[in-house]
């Protein structure tokens, strides 16, 4: 699924956003992330430098939300993460934390698949799926 244009622009400007994962029996984590970018076909992708409990979450649970805002205005994506530490598609997410600096580790890259994404902001729309 594409992000509508509204909702790309801040996930890709707006400097850090929400993760939220759980456990298989439902224990939650949430984190900021930072190191993010949306491919051409719609996926996110993140790098993991510093997750634990998001990672041990991941592997139970492949169910994610991502809150994202600017100032009065934000979104709720959910979807499912793949994590991994090989391949093509790791090699590109390390490519490109590393060409931000050598102090990121990008151990793995967590791929998202995005399936709804919903209004977050209050009033009449609060709550509303957008997708």
């Amino acid at each position: 699924m594409l992000l509508k244009k509204e909702v790309a622009e801040i996930f890709e400007n707006e400097a850090y956003h929400q993760f939220a994962t759980s456990s298989r029996d439902g224990k939650p984590n949430i984190c900021n992330i930072g190191g993010k970018f949306i491919r051409d076909d719609g996926e996110i992708v993140m790098v993991d430098n510093f997750m634990k409990k998001t990672i041990a979450n991941l592997q139970e649970n492949s169910e994610i939300a991502i809150l994202i805002r600017r100032e009065k205005e934000s979104y709720q994506i959910k979807g499912t993460a793949r994590y991994l530490t090989t391949g093509e598609e790791y090699d590109q997410a390390y490519k490109w934390m590393k060409a931000k600096g050598d102090k990121y580790p990008a151990k793995g890259a967590i791929i998202i698949t995005i399936h709804s994404v919903y209004n977050s902001m209050t009033g009449k729309n609060a709550g509303e799926g957008l997708q």
